[in-house]
């Protein structure tokens, strides 16, 4: 069909997202048909095993108790609520949320920055928001810096619909920095840094209006360092650009081993003064388990940024059914805390779980500290693949054996993200969710060393 007639009518920014490139086609589709087909252990032990997703399931038998509200609906619940969230979830999430949880009570010295109501926006997700934030603080073709790895999906939210570029801050430390081939196996990542020196050259590079930091950090589970995100938050207000902190997983962290894996907010970090360019984002997907109920909530001391959120939030308004739901997990202060407490505990086992059977198979991996996943450091089997395995003639592409070794994961039968979708410095990596019933988990980890010792054979 010629592109005039089949866009015939079609607004620019219509044809702009239609005619958007679609990446690997195989990578896009793969999950769809890995959740066609799932594996089960009686039913269909030859099914897909899905470890891409990044869902929790640990914790339903503890959170199912609160989601039955326990009496017949009020009529209020049909209809409109008032705009930005209920004003009672707005307050819970404010006190007992933000401040007792996430912010582990940390009062401010000057109380004045003690989190309040009117400064909470309720939403139907947190994707919803972060594309309206895209959309606030940068014009179509303007850039955001994103610390890498970062999860996938950041470009999409960025691009899709306005057009904002997302450009990866490189943070991996290698242990042997010389080492220029991405296929050897002996350069380990030892740690992640927040290199400002890195956010300069990107920054010199013109068009950048914002920074979005995902801490702890979607794929690697890593926390970053509190001393690092004050300084890039300071390097930020120099440049007044705007610094989104994405802690969507601040309640599910695990492993509090060494004060280098604890979590601190960058409100803690700031005392509470988040000033005119530091907001937070957060929701319930993760470490309240909903990823279908899709609760999403936004904090800003900046009145202008604030008032631009409310205004444009009918757009994403979250229902009131949900919110509801909410208000019955935070009202109970008891409650609460256990929940938190017995899902950490459930993530640490899930954990050891799966980090012991990757062990037992010789995988190596990166530890993580938090969230629903792990990153796999398969590069010991990219030197196994001869250069003309790339039958779509990508060679050129640094990724491409890479995307050959997903193909084979994948052939037997287990979805996984790869390392280049998530903007990986070097090729071989792939994230593993392990948050998934053990019998599941095992089994695609068995299937993963198959592939994996047959090719180092």
């Amino acid at each position: 069909m010629d592109l005039n007639t089949q866009f015939e009518g079609f607004s620019d920014n219509a044809i702009r997202l239609l005619s958007a490139p679609k990446g690997n086609s195989k990578l896009a589709m793969a999950h769809f048909m890995a959740m066609s087909y799932l594996y089960n252990s009686k039913d269909n032990p030859n099914g897909y095993i899905s470890l891409g997703i990044a869902e929790n399931v640990l914790s339903y038998d503890v959170l199912k108790e609160k989601l039955d509200l326990g009496m017949a609906p009020p009529q209020s619940i049909t209809q409109y609520s008032e705009i930005g969230g209920i004003p009672e979830l707005r307050e819970l999430i404010a006190e007992q949320l933000l401040q007792n949880q996430v912010f582990k009570g940390y009062r401010p010295p000057n109380e004045k920055f003690l989190v309040k109501k009117e400064q909470i926006l309720v939403s139907g997700g947190v994707t919803p928001l972060l594309e309206n934030v895209f959309n606030l603080f940068c014009n179509e073709g303007e850039k955001c810096i994103i610390p890498s790895p970062f999860y996938p999906s950041f470009v999409y939210d960025a691009y899709q619909r306005f057009g904002v570029k997302v450009i990866a801050a490189k943070s991996e430390i290698f242990n042997n920095n010389n080492n220029n081939n991405s296929e050897e196996e002996d350069s380990e990542i030892i740690d992640f840094h927040l290199d400002l020196n890195e956010f300069e050259s990107l920054y010199n590079q013109g068009g950048v209006k914002m920074v979005l930091l995902c801490n702890p950090n979607n794929p690697t589970g890593y926390i970053f360092k509190p001393t690092e995100i004050k300084k890039l938050v300071e390097w930020c207000q120099k440049k007044k650009i705007h610094l989104i902190s994405d802690e969507i997983y601040a309640l599910s962290v695990f492993n509090t081993e060494s004060t280098t894996n604890q979590f601190k907010s960058v409100y803690e970090i700031l005392e509470g003064n988040l000033g005119e360019y530091v907001h937070i984002l957060n929701g319930f997907s993760k470490d309240f388990c909903l990823n279908g109920y899709r609760i999403g909530y936004f904090y800003s001391q900046n009145e202008t940024v604030f008032q631009y959120m409310i205004s444009t939030s009918a757009f994403y308004s979250c229902s009131n059914i949900a919110q509801y739901t909410a208000i019955n997990i935070l009202k109970d202060r008891e409650y609460l805390e256990r929940y938190i407490k017995t899902n950490q505990s459930n993530l640490k086992e899930a954990y050891e779980f799966a980090s012991n059977l990757l062990n037992q198979y010789s995988i190596p991996f990166i530890k993580s500290s938090s969230g629903v996943f792990l990153s796999l450091d398969l590069r010991a089997c990219l030197k196994c693949i001869p250069d003309g395995d790339d039958h779509e003639n990508n060679n050129q592409d640094k990724f491409s054996k890479e995307i050959i070794l997903w193909e084979k994961i994948f052939k037997n039968k287990v979805f996984l993200n790869s390392g280049k979708l998530c903007y990986f410095e070097k090729p071989g990596f792939f994230r593993l969710i392990f948050t998934l019933p053990k019998d599941f988990v095992e089994q695609g980890i068995k299937r993963i060393a198959n592939v994996y010792n047959s090719l180092l054979k």
